[in-house]
């Protein structure tokens, strides 16, 4: 959690790296620690129309493991394929998915001298096709994030759905939760894209530290849920047997209406506050599950 280049205003890892990013979206260095299988399960939602009430039984639909860096996924009942890395189109930005112990390493460079109205991003997406009265619920985990932490901050991990392809486009709709690292070590668990209203929480200090740490960090589960049914939105955020959810209404993806969401995934970001700085993280696995229909 392919995004792209995109503008600060417009892009959802952005807005992740935004409180500090502004638009755009999506961090480096691997770490030595064991790879633990998360126990939270994470899931997607199919985009199959229906008048029904949305359910809360999900079936696992897709799942990406990378497996010695591969994208294909070891279970695809959607025919999504392969996951796509994006590219942000932004010269000098070096939009890298390298194998990585467990899973991949998804990292991207903020040039010097860039706009502030650019957030190079780097994810990797599942094309799908969730339209109006779909309900979906996506996740991903990831572990040992790295970049201008201590300092300056200025980046952020993210989970989200959009229109488009590979290419984050500023131009694309989207709705993204992202965990946005600020200046002075403020961290906080946002929706800065797709909700009528911006919501956030400030991460506490025990979580930031097992995130963060460089020489034991902890796994943590983003976890998205679309219901375009109720026009409604949920996300959580969980690591060290801590849960932080946020709902929310969404702003375009609604049931009767809006456009369709062609691609989810997870990604990371570096904003203006950061500039000639590398972010990178680990992701271990994506999943998408579909709701059980009547």
């Amino acid at each position: 959690m392919s995004i792209k280049a995109t503008r600060v205003t417009q892009t959802a890892f952005a807005r992740l790296s935004m409180c500090l990013l502004g638009t755009a979206a999506m961090m480096l260095p691997l770490t030595t620690s064991a790879d633990a299988q998360p126990g939270f399960k994470p899931v997607v939602i199919r985009g199959i129309p229906s008048s029904t009430p949305s359910s809360n039984e999900f079936q696992l639909a897709y799942l990406a493991s990378f497996p010695n860096g591969s994208l294909e996924p070891a279970l695809d009942k959607l025919n999504a394929g392969p996951m796509v890395p994006g590219d942000p189109l932004i010269p000098g930005s070096n939009p890298t998915v390298s194998a990585a112990p467990g899973g991949i390493e998804v990292s991207i460079h903020r040039p010097i001298g860039l706009s502030p109205d650019d957030i190079p991003s780097e994810s990797v997406f599942a094309p799908v096709d969730f339209g109006p009265g779909s309900v979906v619920r996506i996740s991903a985990t990831f572990i040992a994030p790295v970049g201008p932490y201590a300092t300056t901050g200025g980046f952020a991990i993210g989970l989200g759905a959009r229109t488009g392809g590979k290419d984050d486009l500023a131009t694309e709709t989207r709705v993204f939760t992202t965990i946005n690292v600020r200046p002075n070590q403020v961290v906080r668990f946002q929706v800065p894209f797709g909700a009528v209203e911006p919501t956030n929480t400030a991460l506490p200090q025990d979580v930031k530290d097992a995130i963060f740490s460089t020489t034991d960090p902890q796994p943590f589960t983003i976890e998205m849920t679309i219901d375009r049914n109720l026009r409604k939105g949920t996300v959580k955020l969980m690591v060290i047997e801590r849960v932080f959810t946020l709902e929310f209404t969404l702003a375009d993806f609604v049931a009767d209406g809006g456009p369709t969401i062609t691609a989810v995934g997870p990604g990371i970001a570096v904003n203006s506050n950061g500039p000639g700085q590398t972010a990178s993280v680990r992701i271990r696995e994506f999943r998408i599950n579909t709701n059980v229909a009547e």
